[in-house]
């Protein structure tokens, strides 16, 4: 009874209704944009040069000239769907075949005929109709016969066997009898296997599906920019309008014509640029829910998993993604905006000028901030360069990049909060025939105004748990670990690991009989925990698997960290060993022992990862540095040293590398909090060459003693904090 319920939660009326008729599908067709309707719909609406508009997503599409709507392929899922809501809801119905009167017990899916059991004999008896399927009662609530309609196709020529096979030259699903026969092997037909065929869709489209997601990501970022920009035309409209406001009210009643004047020129230069960005930011809406429905029809049928479903919409499906894919986002941010000219003359002006220096988002402490500067006509010579002072004073210069005919950019990485002022350095000829930097000017024109900017401190994104035992609640967590919309957390005094998506919401959890101090995942999922001197493998959903048989090399397992090909790496540096294990727990060799790395011995490590080209990098805790080592373990690299600068380390203990190369690095700090954020407890981002980037603090929700790491593809970065039982998410990139 259960699978029926279940059913009945998916056969909800709202789901199967067609959205032009507002009734049930009669028919369902799917359009080349991926969109369904009943076929007669879809007749209704077609011109007589077959096109047709979509009604959902408007696009107008030329169908072929012979039986246009028919040609378009059936909704193979919504199609099933109907047949089981007819008959499911069949209780009270009467036999559609004789006048019996005699209860229903199946349904036609080819005639949506209703049967009692005499016409169910009839019917599958008559020669005629012998290739027709049938639904039974009995099917419907039987689980394990219910499948043969949800998950499989039958051939058309022999109507009891599934079609397995593919005929690529005759595009014709084929059951096994039939490439024997009419599908045979030869130069005109080449059946081969479906899930064989279907893998090939499925890998494309999936590749198409991640290309239109960046599509889609470019508009959703574009349609924002643009909301922020219509913003800022209103902010500054409204200032503008102030100081219009303050200057007439001076002059009194003389002025008044003249502010209205100068009011309604305002109102119809603020509409002149308001309404290509309205129009604009309502095209990037559209393509986007085009963009978005095309992905969720393409991304519900991928999660089904159905071959004989993909084999069908393939091609259709694979053709609409490379048209979305290909919707780029190319535009030119806002140049100008409104400025109030005045005089002591009554006759005023509204002028349209370019603002000198623009950032396009809000600084964050240690987060890239693109600063544009646009000079007016002769204000600079050369290339500028943009300058940088913090509120202790210190000043930096911003190299610039052309980004366009007289637009400027630099990239701005801001290390401490407070207000910033950020100027223009050009190299402009002097009297004397030399050149020197010096603010830019233009003649009679004045210099180049500073921008005056807050920086606002890198707060958690997210923060949750707590200490306690419940789901969702730790006690004292050492390690974190993401794998793909995951995020493994070591609950250490729980005895447990805890799984929850990316935004903090819990999944499941699992026992592991004793203190998890470190864990990794595979690249299928596998679960790998350090519990003591055992590593213990679990299942993708936390079932116990195996213990790895290593006890006897390693006496001080410090950390665990997973390869490109789903090997693992064990790091023992109580005998400054590392042993290498494939993905399934086979010991594949053990490199080191005495001696091993004496120039770069090690005094105390926490934590250990493996980055893109498979290099190890190892954070030692007693000697304040990171060491980076080539999978044959050849010294590559060292860098960091104690110390009480942003840059310094105190007590490195997590550190992880994103597929950039870059490393994120936890330092546990001092044991008090004197001196802020410089004396530790911090996180640290270097490049690969250990350039050290930025220093990841915060004003609100500060750690206390952060230790395993763990970064997302996004920019973000996990962190768990044993000493607050929690685990807090930042950007870093």
């Amino acid at each position: 009874m259960a699978a029926v319920d279940a059913l009945e939660e998916e056969l909800v009326d709202e789901s199967l209704t067609c959205s032009v008729c507002k009734d049930i599908y009669d028919d369902p067709r799917v359009l080349p944009c991926l969109h369904t309707f009943c076929a007669k719909c879809l007749e209704q609406r077609r011109t007589e040069d077959s096109q047709l508009t979509c009604p959902t997503c408007q696009h107008l599409w030329t169908l072929k000239s012979e039986d246009p709507v028919s040609n378009l392929p059936s909704n193979f899922y919504i199609n099933k769907l109907l047949n089981f809501r007819a008959l499911h809801n069949s209780e009270d119905a009467h036999c559609q075949m004789c006048e019996s009167g005699a209860k229903v017990e199946s349904i036609c899916g080819d005639c949506k005929l209703l049967l009692c059991g005499n016409c169910f004999t009839a019917h599958s008896n008559s020669p005629a109709l012998k290739d027709h399927y049938i639904i039974t009662l009995h099917d419907l609530k039987n689980p394990s016969t219910r499948a043969k309609y949800t998950g499989a196709e039958y051939c058309t020529k022999h109507n009891d066997v599934r079609v397995t096979f593919y005929c690529q030259p005759c595009a014709k699903l084929v059951c096994r009898e039939c490439t024997i026969t009419e599908h045979k092997q030869s130069r005109k037909h080449n059946p081969r296997e479906v899930s064989e065929v279907a893998q090939k869709y499925k890998d494309d489209l999936q590749t198409l599906v991640q290309k239109t997601v960046d599509a889609a990501d470019a508009q959703k970022n574009a349609s924002k920019t643009i909301r922020k920009e219509l913003t800022s035309i209103t902010i500054n409209c409204q200032v503008e309008k102030t100081m219009i406001r303050e200057h007439f009210v001076q002059l009194k009643a003389k002025l008044e014509k003249a502010e209205r004047d100068v009011m309604d020129k305002l109102e119809e230069m603020e509409i002149t640029q308001r309404e290509p960005l309205v129009k604009e930011k309502e095209s990037f809406e559209g393509t986007l829910r085009s963009t978005e429905d095309g992905l969720k029809f393409c991304t519900d049928i991928l999660g089904r998993n159905n071959d004989v479903e993909i084999l069908t919409l393939g091609q259709q499906l694979e053709d609409r993604l490379k048209v979305l894919a290909a919707n780029q986002v190319k535009r030119e941010p806002l140049k100008n905006h409104l400025t109030f000219q005045h005089s002591t003359d009554i006759k005023c002006e509204l002028v349209l000028t370019c603002k000198p220096l623009v950032i396009t988002d809000p600084p964050v402490e240690c987060l890239p901030t693109s600063v544009v500067f646009r000079p007016q006509k002769g204000q600079v010579q050369g290339t500028p360069q943009v300058t940088v002072t913090s509120p202790g004073g210190q000043c930096v210069t911003l190299d610039t990049t052309k980004i366009s005919e007289g637009a400027f950019e630099a990239v701005w990485r801001p290390q401490t909060t407070g207000k910033h002022v950020l100027g223009v350095a050009t190299e402009s000829d002097t009297s004397g025939g030399g050149g020197k930097w010096k603010w830019g000017r233009a003649p009679g024109k004045g210099g180049c105004s500073p921008l005056i900017v807050d920086v606002s401190s890198n707060n958690p994104v997210l923060t949750f748990g707590q200490k306690g035992s419940q789901q969702g609640q730790f006690d004292r967590p050492l390690d974190v670990a993401v794998r793909g919309d995951r995020l493994y957390v070591a609950d250490t005094f729980n005895k447990r690991v805890q799984v929850f998506d990316l935004s903090g919401k819990f999944c499941f959890s699992f026992l592991t009989a004793s203190n998890p101090e470190s864990l990794v995942v595979q690249t299928d999922g596998t679960i790998l925990v350090h519990c003591g001197e055992e590593v213990i493998t679990f299942s993708p959903s936390g079932e116990l698997l195996k213990k790895l048989d290593i006890g006897e090399q390693c006496t001080a397992i410090s950390g665990l960290a997973v390869q490109r090909d789903g090997g693992v790496v064990v790091a023992d540096f109580g005998q400054n060993i590392f042993l290498f294990v494939e993905s399934d727990g086979t010991l594949v060799k053990q490199v080191g022992g005495q001696g091993l790395l004496k120039a770069q011995p090690f005094s105390s490590v926490s934590f250990v990862c493996v980055d893109n080209e498979s290099n190890i990098i190892v954070s030692d805790t007693v000697q304040n540095c990171v060491q980076v080592f080539d999978v044959g373990l050849n010294f590559l690299n060292k860098f960091g040293e104690h110390g009480r600068q942003p840059y310094n380390m105190w007590s490195p203990t997590g550190v992880s590398a994103d597929s950039r190369g870059n490393i994120v690095l936890a330092n546990i700090g001092d044991k008090s909090d004197v001196g802020g954020v410089e004396h530790g407890k911090k996180l640290q981002v270097f490049r690969p060459d250990g350039t050290w980037v930025a220093t990841i603090s915060s004003d609100k929700d500060k750690l206390n003693k952060p230790h395993g790491v763990a970064v997302t593809e996004d920019g973000h970065v996990f962190v768990v904090d044993y000493a607050d039982h929690c685990v807090r998410k930042y950007r870093y990139m």
